[in-house]
C-alpha cells in the first residue's frame, strides 16, 4: 500500500470496519487476524483482491447468522455502493499534488462522516426499532430501553443477564450506559441477545432486529465522543448540503487540499509532458529526445520540496519504463514499470488506467506471469476490472498479447498468437502434399510460425471430407489440439458447419473415437466449447451426440455457468428479439472481452463499453446495417429450434435448479425454472418442473417467504400463461 495515499482504499476501511462492529474477534478466532492486517496494507501482491473477498463473504455470512438476512442484505448493499464510490474517487481524483494534513480532514469531514450518519439514517427508514435522537446520546442504554419494553423483564434483570453472560461489572455496565466505548466482545451477538432474553419468547424476527441494533451500538459506541457528536450533527442536518456529485466533492478537495506551491512546477512539466507523448510515436528513432526530456524532468523533480518529487516521481518512472519497453531493455522496463505502479497507486488519479493497462500488457507480453498478476490484481481493486475475479490464464493472457504487439510494435509476445489481421489466399485447389500423409500429426506453421495446425486440422479448415478421410487412414489423430489455444479438428469442423452450412466433415468424425477432454476442450480466446457452438447452431443431433461423446452439461458455456442457461439465453433471445437488455448488455461491457475487443485496444472491463459504442455506432452507415443484418440472420435459428435444444438438456438430466447470479448485478440467484417463468414459455417451465425444477424457490436464497418465487417473476414480467398455470399448482405446494 502507498502510504502517501489521502483517499480512504476499501481493503483499509475494511478492516476499520471490522474491528467497530466487533466481528475482529470472530474472524482472528477463525486464524484470519493476519490475514485482516496483510489485507489493509495489501501485503499480498496479486491476491489482495481475492482476500478482500473472501474476508467480506465471512463477515458477512457472521452478520447473517447473528442478525438475519435483512441487516446482512442491507450491509451488504451499503458496503458495495461504499467501496464502490471510493474505487471511483480514487480513479478520478488525482491527490498528487495535495497536501496530506489538509486532505485527509476535508475527505473526513464530506466524505466519512456522511457516509456514517447515512447508514444509521438508511437503518432507521428499513429497519426501525427506537428512537434515534434519544439514541445518539448512549445507544447502549437506549437499545435497553426497548429490550425491557419488549420483554417482561426490567433493566435491572436484563443488565443482570448480560453481566452474567459476558462476565460484566456493574462499573463498566455504567460506562456503556453512560456512552463509553464497548471495549468488552459481545460476539456472537445473537447468543448475547438470546441470553438477555432467555425464556421471553421473542418472535424470531424481532430478535434479528435487536440483535442487529445492538451491533450498530457497539460500532456507534466506539466512536470517539467528539467524532460521535459530529456524525450526530450531520444526522440531524437531514442531508442538507449532500454532495450531489463526486465532480463537486473532486471540486472542493483541491481547493482545500492542493498545494499551491507546486502549481509552477505543474506548468513547467505540462509542455514537457506534451512533447514526450509525440515523441513517443516514433519511441526507437527519438528515444536520445525522450531521454534528454526525462533527465530535464527528473532533474526538476529532484530540485524541488519532497511534496513535489512524491507528486511527480511517476510520471518520470513511467515513461521511462517505456522507453526501455520499446528498446527491447527488458529487465529495466518491468523495474520501473513496478516502481512507477506503486508510486502512483490510489495517488493518481486518471493516470492510474493508463499506467497499469501499459504494465500489464508489456508483464504479460514479457511472459512475466508474477508481475501480470500483480497488476491484474490491482486492476479489480481499482474498479477497472468487474467482480467476481476472473484469473489470469493462458487464453485470458493470449487476450492481452493483442494490445501488447500493438502497443509495443514491433515487437511480439512470448505467447503464440494469431496476427491481428490475417489472410489466406486460396489460388489453387487444396491438395495434400506427400510430407503431410507421412505425418499427419505434425505442426505446421503458418503466418510466419504465429499460428499453427496438424495437416488434419488444415485440411477440416480448406479441404473436402476425401482429404479428411485420408488423413484420418493416415493415422491423423482428430483429438491432436493446439497446446496454446486448444484448437483442435472437431471443433473447426463444427465452425465450417455453422460458418458454411457444410456439416459433412463434422458428421465423418463423429463416427471416429472422440475423447470426452475432446468434447469439453474450450479453444481460442473465446473459449468456445463443441457444446456451445452446437447449441448457437440449435442442431439437436449435434447437441445429443456431443453429450454421447461426454460433453459435460454442467461446465461454464460462454458466460453462463451452465450449458441449460446457455440454452435458455439463447432462447430468450429468439423468444423477446426486440428486447434490447442482450444488446445493451453486450455495449456496456457485461459481456467478457473477446479478440475483436483485444485488437482494438480494449482488454479491461473499463474500456469494453467505448469500445464496443464506438464500432456499434458504424451501423449508422446503411451499407454496414444490411451486411450486418445479413450476418445475424444467417445465424438466427427458430424458437422452435431453440426450445428443442433445452428440451434436449433437460432429458439429458441437466439441473433445473441451478443458482447463478443476476447478470444485471442485482443479489438475485436465479435458476433456469425461474427463467423460464420470465420467458413466458409454458412448454419450457412445464418441462422444467416435470425434470425437477423448483417454481417456489426464491430469488432471494434466505427469503423465508419466498416472496420471489417463479409466480411473482412471472407477476413482475406479466406473463399471463404462466401465472394462471403457476396458480393452478399451489393447492399442491400448500400439501407439501
Amino acid at each position: 500500500m502507498n502510504n502517501l495515499a489521502v483517499l480512504p482504499t476499501p481493503s483499509n476501511l475494511f478492516r476499520t470496519l471490522l474491528t467497530a462492529t466487533g466481528y475482529r474477534l470472530w474472524l482472528e478466532n477463525k486464524g484470519l487476524d493476519r490475514d485482516i492486517d496483510h489485507l489493509a496494507l495489501e501485503k499480498r501482491p496479486g491476491s489482495n483482491f481475492d482476500l478482500l473477498e473472501h474476508i467480506q463473504a465471512q463477515w458477512l455470512r457472521a452478520i447473517r447468522d447473528d442478525a438475519g438476512s435483512d441487516w446482512s442484505n442491507l450491509v451488504e448493499s451499503a458496503w458495495n455502493r461504499h467501496s464502490k464510490m471510493l474505487r471511483s474517487l480514487a480513479r478520478k481524483t488525482d491527490t498528487t499534488g495535495m497536501i496530506q494534513d489538509r486532505a485527509r480532514p476535508a475527505i473526513f469531514r464530506m466524505l466519512v462522516i456522511p457516509e456514517i450518519s447515512g447508514f444509521v439514517r438508511r437503518i432507521h427508514q428499513e429497519l426501525p426499532l427506537l428512537d434515534v435522537q434519544q439514541w445518539w446520546d448512549s445507544p447502549f442504554a437506549a437499545w435497553f430501553i426497548i429490550a425491557e419494553q419488549q420483554s417482561s423483564l426490567s433493566a435491572k434483570q436484563l443488565l443482570a443477564r448480560l453481566a452474567n453472560h459476558v462476565d460484566l461489572d456493574e462499573r463498566t455496565l455504567e460506562r456503556w450506559q453512560q456512552g463509553s466505548v464497548i471495549g468488552k466482545g459481545l460476539w456472537p451477538y445473537r447468543d448475547t441477545v438470546e441470553a438477555v432474553f432467555f425464556e421471553c419468547k421473542l418472535p424470531s424476527r424481532q430478535v434479528e432486529r435487536l440483535t442487529g441494533w445492538l451491533i450498530m451500538v457497539v460500532a456507534i459506541q466506539s466512536l470517539p465522543a467528539e467524532l460521535r457528536n459530529t456524525v450526530k450533527r450531520d444526522f440531524f442536518m437531514q442531508g442538507q448540503q449532500p454532495l450531489k456529485k463526486e465532480e463537486q466533492f473532486i471540486a472542493l478537495l483541491k481547493h482545500e487540499a492542493a498545494d499551491r506551491h507546486s502549481l509552477p512546477v505543474r506548468d513547467q512539466v505540462a509542455p514537457v509532458l506534451n512533447e514526450i507523448h509525440s515523441l513517443f510515436a516514433n519511441a526507437v528513432g527519438n528515444h536520445n529526445a525522450i531521454r534528454d526530456r526525462l533527465d530535464w524532468l527528473r532533474s526538476l523533480c529532484e530540485r524541488s520540496t519532497p511534496e513535489i518529487y512524491a507528486a511527480h516521481e511517476y510520471l518520470w518512472r513511467w515513461f521511462s519504463a517505456r522507453l526501455a519497453a520499446n528498446l527491447g531493455e527488458k529487465d529495466n522496463a518491468l523495474k520501473l514499470y513496478a516502481i512507477a505502479c506503486h508510486a502512483a497507486w490510489w495517488r493518481a488519479g486518471q493516470n492510474q488506467h493508463p499506467l497499469l493497462h501499459e504494465a500489464l500488457c508489456y508483464a504479460v507480453g514479457m511472459g512475466e506471469q508474477i508481475q501480470a498478476n500483480h497488476y491484474w490484481d490491482k486492476c479489480f481493486l481499482l474498479g477497472l476490472n468487474n467482480s467476481p475475479k476472473r484469473e489470469l490464464d493462458e487464453q485470458a493472457m493470449r487476450l492481452i498479447c493483442f494490445e501488447f504487439e500493438r502497443l509495443f510494435a514491433p515487437q511480439k509476445a512470448q505467447k503464440r498468437i494469431p496476427p491481428a489481421i490475417r489472410f489466406e489466399v486460396m489460388e489453387k485447389p487444396f491438395v495434400l502434399p506427400p510430407r503431410d500423409l507421412k505425418a499427419p500429426n505434425a505442426l505446421r506453421k503458418h503466418a510466419d510460425g504465429r499460428v499453427r495446425y496438424t495437416p488434419l486440422m488444415n485440411a477440416v479448415l480448406w479441404g473436402e471430407l476425401d482429404h479428411v478421410k485420408t488423413l484420418i487412414q493416415a493415422g491423423g489423430d482428430p483429438n491432436a489440439f493446439i497446446d496454446e489455444s486448444g484448437e483442435n479438428a472437431l471443433i473447426m469442423a463444427l465452425r465450417r458447419t455453422q460458418d458454411r452450412q457444410d456439416p459433412d466433415i463434422f458428421n465423418y468424425l463423429l463416427t471416429l473415437d472422440i475423447h470426452s477432454e475432446t468434447a469439453n476442450r474450450p479453444a481460442s480466446t473465446k473459449r468456445e466449447t463443441p457444446l456451445q457452438i452446437a447449441m448457437n447452431m440449435a442442431d439437436v443431433k449435434v447437441v445429443e451426440r456431443l453429450i454421447v461423446l461426454g460433453a459435460d452439461i454442467e461446465q461454464p458455456c460462454f458466460n453462463s455457468p451452465s450449458a441449460l442457461i446457455y440454452a435458455m439465453a439463447l432462447l430468450h433471445g429468439s423468444i423477446h428479439a426486440s428486447d434490447p437488455a442482450q444488446l445493451k448488455a453486450y455495449l456496456d461491457g457485461r459481456v467478457p472481452a473477446d479478440a475483436f475487443d483485444a485488437k482494438n485496444g480494449a482488454i479491461l472491463d473499463c474500456e469494453l463499453s467505448a469500445q464496443r459504442l464506438s464500432v456499434h455506432a458504424m451501423l449508422a452507415d446503411p451499407r454496414k446495417k444490411l451486411i450486418f443484418e445479413a450476418v445475424v440472420q444467417h445465424y438466427s435459428r427458430t424458437i422452435n429450434e431453440r426450445r428443442k435444444v433445452v428440451m434436449t438438456l433437460l432429458a439429458k438430466e441437466a439441473d433445473p435448479n441451478r443458482r447463478y447470479p443476476d447478470f444485471n448485478g442485482h443479489r438475485d440467484l436465479w435458476t433456469p425454472t425461474l427463467f423460464a417463468a420470465q420467458l413466458g414459455d409454458l412448454d419450457v417451465l412445464k418441462a422444467m418442473i416435470e425434470a425437477g425444477g423448483n417454481p417456489w424457490l426464491s430469488l432471494e436464497e434466505d427469503c423465508l417467504g419466498d416472496e420471489k418465487n417463479a409466480l411473482w417473476v412471472a407477476v413482475i414480467y406479466k406473463r399471463q400463461n404462466v401465472i394462471e398455470y403457476l396458480l393452478t399448482l399451489l393447492p399442491e405446494r400448500a400439501t407439501h
